[in-house]
């Protein structure tokens, strides 16, 4: 393919896979709609479909390849962001072992002890987990994380979310 003075590959697997992400995300975003216009029923996947298929927009560029581009010789292995790999050293696992944990209990104390205070301790934890050791973060961005995230749902839906504080 040549786009102006430029000669591009194709990668035709990756461009039909996003093809078919972005027809899916637009026949559900049309079907919802199309049952109700109502803002209670489309409030969360209306913005959800936009967002998704502004991605494959985003994302359509890398299924382009320059013909012209020079081979890249053997370098060392680099972090590849598009194939990870999972954790081998010991203390990687424990903690993704850990933030799973800590994920399991906010699910079980949110209705327990409150959405408020389960949200609040499980960004402490994940970031205690993940390394954070400043006093003042520990305690700062989890509140912050807890007051969005609580006063959002109660704006976006009307849901009998238990609170002890809030």
């Amino acid at each position: 393919m040549r786009i102006g003075r430029q000669e591009y590959r194709v990668d035709y697997g990756h461009l039909a896979f996003l093809t078919l992400i972005a027809a899916y995300i637009s026949w559900f975003l049309y079907d919802a709609i199309s049952v109700s216009r109502s803002v209670n029923n489309i409030l969360l996947v209306a913005p959800v479909g936009v967002f998704g298929l502004f991605m494959a927009l985003l994302v359509f560029p890398q299924c382009l390849k320059r013909a012209d581009a020079a081979v890249v010789e053997d370098k060392p292995e680099e972090y590849d962001p598009l194939a990870p790999k999972l954790p081998t050293e010991r203390s990687q696992v424990v903690r993704m072992l850990l933030l799973g944990g800590a994920h399991g209990l906010l699910v079980l104390f949110l209705v327990y002890i409150g959405f408020d205070v389960a949200i609040f301790l499980f960004a402490a934890a994940a970031m205690a987990i993940c390394g954070e050791r400043r006093p003042l973060y520990l305690i700062g961005v989890p509140a912050a994380i807890t007051i969005v995230g609580i006063y959002g749902f109660r704006a976006l839906m009307s849901f009998p979310m238990p609170t002890l504080l809030l």
